[in-house]
């Protein structure tokens, strides 16, 4: 008659703490390499520019004073399976109706909407790089922290949005900034599309610490 033997309940516990480590991975939660075209330049004793981070989750962030005005359309969190990142050439850009300061002296926020024209869904997650650009000045804009990035999938048609906010500049408050435009890098990209800045003179704070002017992530509310 044959006798099964058991293994020893130290061998037991080594195996199945084994599998538990196996079982354990690391998600950073980043939204990954985020660039320009042309890569943005950093004033002396910048915040640091979004546009040209590693990491989607990085950076000195400061906590906004704002509310957003927008979360998307027909965009969901969460990933969809085989959706790649979305690409810049596969999204449509475009600045929201009602985007601006709504009382003078009060702190503005624009739109931003990003649609997907692409036969497929696609993944973003994290902040995008946003400069304001005016003249010789290209000001990196740092990133709010009041929401937490999320992965957001946006399907063919659909749109997702991120929101600018930005303080107007008030005559005797400091320095004058007048932006032309606006370039945008989604997250995950290295290609950048630019829109016009169609709003008042904002406050120019590339050398703050906490500036007033400073965006939210991709699918914020």
């Amino acid at each position: 008659m044959l006798r099964l033997r058991t293994a020893p309940m130290a061998a037991i516990a080594v195996i199945a703490a084994g599998l538990t480590l196996t079982a354990c991975g690391s998600d950073n939660g980043g939204s990954g390499k985020v660039a320009t075209d042309t890569p943005s330049s950093t004033a002396p004793g910048s915040t640091g520019a979004a546009s040209s981070s590693t990491g989607g989750d990085g950076g000195r962030t400061m906590a906004p004073s704002g509310g957003s005005t927008g979360g998307g359309t027909d965009a969901g969190t969460g990933t969809d399976a085989g959706a790649g990142h979305c690409l810049t050439s596969q999204l449509a850009f475009a600045v929201a109706p009602g985007s601006g300061a709504q009382s003078q002296g009060s702190q503005g926020a624009v739109t931003i909407t990003l649609t997907n024209k692409g036969a497929k869904s696609c993944v973003m997650k994290g902040y995008p790089g946003v400069d304001l650009v005016g003249g010789p000045t290209r000001w990196p804009l740092t990133r709010g922290t009041a929401e937490t990035p999320k992965t957001v999938t946006v399907r063919p048609n659909a749109t997702t949005t991120f929101n600018i906010f930005y303080l107007p500049f008030n005559k005797g408050d400091g320095q004058e900034f007048k932006p032309k435009s606006i370039v945008i890098t989604p997250p995950d990209e290295t290609h950048s599309h630019t829109l016009p800045w169609e709003f008042s003179s904002v406050l120019l704070q590339d050398g703050a610490t906490h500036p007033g002017t400073y965006i939210s992530p991709v699918g914020s509310k």
